[in-house]
């Protein structure tokens, strides 16, 4: 069977369900969400973190990885290099503007699905607290807060009486926290249900359990996608949204494969419980979101295992006792369960955004590593912008394809 689309959106996580929800606003495009529901899908393994700053200046699932690794490397190495410990991975500029832009969106557009679609993504103002246990904690964030002069007015430093203040559960243990006032929280399965669903009620034809299988083309142009269960979309512009999997994708649109990789990343989930956490906390062992049902999520590891998605006991067992660690009364609760999701990594950690030079009826909207839930919003815009070649709210040209080697690309096939 042939159907024919203004647009084909592959991938139905919640970037490519952003993509279709602001594409579907103005109702004057045909429009096609297609997803495969491969196990991995990276939204299922978020937080639901809208942790603006705290993302752009390496927290969360960042500080883990890159203190475990600069911890690894003192072992190794010694001494010397103790310092690296201490310096804060922090994105470049250009991510600050896209991420905080993204997150400025989430108000009305939390308060635009439920009055319009009926769908409540559980949009919070939690804020976002590093917990300090040391004077190396205390040192990183100090780095963290110099290089941000401009958002000073975001930051608020709690000594230990205030952080036992605002949040009571929080172990002795901790000498105080940097907050971070602007990052709050979503629930990130509601979030991605939320986009769908008000998509489909605007008009978009989703087709879910579809695999797509090669990318059609059409006059020197990518023209459509084919698939095994629902044979071939034809389209004026082909979306690539597709996560972990999206190097495939564009490889067969284009030729070029994108350096898009997945990125391992196991969390856990604990049983219902009283609220126990005010705010979102993160330190350099786990971080934690308490939700609205009462249920904490903990995560989370970086792990470059490929397409695998099993979970393993050391990793599970250093997020127990670093939740452990930092509430001492999570030993008393049990986990509900534990999985792990396929981030879609780039070398750079930015998204990769936008049209590839040379290439017409294609788009990239991929490549955003942990941050999909966080600048879900923005992209969706700009994607939406891009189709109507309209003017976007920011530069995308450091998030472009082209922004890596030619050579590298065709390398990576």
């Amino acid at each position: 069977m042939n159907r024919t689309y203004d647009v084909v959106i592959a991938g139905g996580g919640v970037i490519g369900a952003s993509c279709a929800y602001h594409l579907s606003r103005r109702q004057n495009l045909r429009i096609a969400l297609i997803d495969a529901k491969r196990p991995g899908n990276a939204t299922r393994a978020s937080a639901g973190g809208l942790w603006a700053i705290g993302e752009s200046v390496g927290l969360g699932c960042g500080v883990i990885f890159f203190r475990m690794m600069s911890a690894q490397r003192r072992q190794a190495h010694g001494a010397a290099v103790a310092v690296e410990a201490s310096t804060p991975h922090i994105l470049p500029p250009a991510f600050f503007e896209f991420a905080l832009q993204s997150n400025a969106l989430y108000p009305q557009l939390h308060r635009e699905l439920i009055e319009r679609h009926g769908m409540d993504f559980k949009f919070e103002r939690t804020g976002l607290k590093y917990v300090i246990y040391d004077a190396e904690d205390r040192l990183y964030a100090e780095h963290i807060v110099a290089r941000i002069p401009h958002l000073a007015d975001q930051l608020r430093w709690l000594d230990r009486a205030a952080l036992r203040e605002a949040e009571p559960a929080v172990s002795h243990e901790a000498q105080g926290a940097l907050e971070f006032l602007c990052d709050h929280q979503v629930s990130p399965f509601r979030l991605a249900d939320a986009y769908s669903e008000a998509a489909r009620q605007n008009g978009v034809d989703l087709y879910f359990n579809t695999n797509v299988t090669s990318v059609l083309h059409e006059g020197g142009r990518v023209g459509g996608v084919r698939t095994a269960e629902q044979g071939s979309f034809h389209c004026a512009t082909l979306i690539n949204a597709a996560g972990a999997w999206a190097a495939e994708l564009s490889e067969q649109a284009t030729g070029i494969r994108l350096p898009v990789k997945p990125v391992k990343g196991q969390i856990l989930l604990t049983e219902r419980m009283p609220k126990l956490l005010e705010g979102c906390l993160t330190t350099s062992d786990c971080y934690m979101a308490q939700k609205d049902n009462g249920e904490i999520l903990i995560g989370s590891t970086t792990e470059d295992k490929g397409f695998d998605v099993s979970t393993t006991f050391p990793e599970v067992a250093g997020l127990v006792q670093g939740a452990i660690r930092c509430v001492p009364q999570l030993k008393e609760i049990n986990l509900k369960r534990c999985w792990a999701g396929l981030r879609p990594g780039s070398p750079d950690e930015l998204p990769i955004l936008g049209p590839m030079a040379g290439v017409e009826g294609y788009l990239n909207a991929c490549g955003h590593f942990r941050t999909g839930i966080l600048t879900s919003a923005i992209t969706g815009v700009i994607l939406e912008r891009l189709v109507h070649q309209e003017s976007l709210p920011l530069d995308i040209t450091p998030f472009l394809a082209d922004r890596f080697e030619v050579g590298l690309l065709k390398g990576l096939g």
